[in-house]
């Protein structure tokens, strides 16, 4: 793969300043991007299975999500794509009970699954997590994407690995650190004049600067201004299968 075929895509929309900085970083490559119309935040792996696609000045567009992005460029468009990137996403993706949800995650996870390497990257802010971000914010992704892109070319994803999920701060020549997931979760719940209101609390030791995770941990390095780089798997494994095969073996049968 010296020369590899690159699809771009993202779940903030085809205007995204993300994705107008993202192409421009990897301008030196063969790009083609196939971005949904609006923005998909949240959208995980949903797919409408019916959608309109029109070509654009960028690429093409389509009236659907992230991921039917991904299914139309690899079943429609030739030749065949060695490399998605979908990003850069405004905002972090960190944490694993959040990488499910994420539309800019879901993208890299269903190109995987269709046995394409991917990278999905985030910009975030050390000091708050998410923020508004300008198009010159996002100027610190392109060395990371760039060394990334020629790194997977070269040798491919890390053994066992089925895609890179990468956040990078808005700040310059930040350390590019391997990291796991951090698995930590709590919501707050509060109660309002229209109902209840959820409220996910991951980012609050990152803005509260009280960050307790282990070096080698994606929030952990969030909160040192590192470039969080993880490689994950899309498998679902079964690790406790013996050990059910011995319960399920308990049941007499029938009803």
């Amino acid at each position: 793969m010296t020369d590899p075929r690159i699809l771009l895509t993202n779940d903030d929309g085809i205007d995204a300043p993300g994705l107008l900085a993202t192409r421009d970083a990897l301008a030196d490559y063969d790009v083609t991007v196939v971005a949904p119309t609006v923005a998909h935040d949240g959208a995980s792996r949903s797919d409408t299975r019916g959608f309109g696609v029109s070509e654009h000045d960028l690429g093409y567009v389509v009236d659907g999500t992230p991921v039917d992005a991904v299914h139309f460029a690899r079943t429609v468009l030739e030749p065949a794509f060695d490399l998605v990137v979908s990003g850069c996403d405004a905002g972090p993706n960190l944490g694993a009970h959040r990488l499910g949800r994420s539309g800019t995650v879901g993208a890299a996870i269903e190109a995987a699954h269709l046995g394409v390497p991917a990278v999905a990257c985030s910009l975030y802010d050390p000091a708050v997590g998410s923020r508004e971000f300008e198009r010159a914010d996002f100027e610190p992704v392109g060395p990371t994407l760039r060394f990334l892109v020629e790194t997977v070319a070269a040798g491919g994803l890390p053994a066992a690995c089925d895609y890179l999920n990468v956040n990078v701060p808005a700040t310059e020549d930040a350390p590019l650190r391997a990291t796991e997931p951090v698995h930590d979760f709590d919501v707050e719940i509060e109660r309002h004049a229209d109902g209840y209101h959820a409220r996910d609390r991951f980012y609050d030791p990152l803005a509260e600067g009280a960050v307790s995770d282990p070096v080698g941990t994606d929030r952990r390095a969030a909160a040192d201004g590192e470039v969080s780089v993880s490689p994950l798997t899309v498998r679902q494994s079964t690790p406790a299968l013996e050990a059910l095969e011995e319960l399920l073996a308990g049941h007499g049968g029938g009803a």
